[in-house]
């Protein structure tokens, strides 16, 4: 006589063990992770010591102007109202809705953002 084995027909988690995988395959203390505040492209600065390359704010569901054009390490200034924000796919290029904020471009580069309430758009050129 053969004996036989069950087999098993599902896969069952425990509570909390994807997180214990994802915790498993990352790591915050490795030396070789770069700073990211530190490598940013976009970054925050206080408006009060800084002087801003251009002031953007809105008319109607528009930004104004929906274009600047600034050097490497310029400021943009952004004075919003409380019904639209600046949303990106670029790291740090965030003003929340009715925010006023200061942003420091520190690469070249063409950076787009919207307002994620309206859709309507804007660019920044970097020089």
């Amino acid at each position: 006589m053969i004996a036989r084995m069950p087999v098993m027909t599902s896969t069952r988690w425990l509570p909390g063990s994807a997180l214990l995988l994802i915790a498993a395959c990352s790591s915050s203390s490795d030396p070789a992770t770069p700073d990211a505040a530190a490598n940013a492209t976009v970054r925050a600065v206080d408006c009060a010591t800084v002087t801003p390359a251009a002031s953007i704010t809105t008319t109607g569901n528009a930004y104004t102007p929906n274009q600047s054009t600034i050097a490497v390490g310029g400021v943009l200034k952004w004075t919003l109202p409380a019904q639209h924000d600046v949303a990106s796919t670029t790291a740090g290029l965030v003003v929340d809705f009715g925010a006023t904020k200061c942003l420091q471009f520190t690469a070249a580069g063409t950076f787009a953002y919207h307002c994620s309430a309206h859709g309507f758009t804007g660019s920044i050129t970097v020089q």
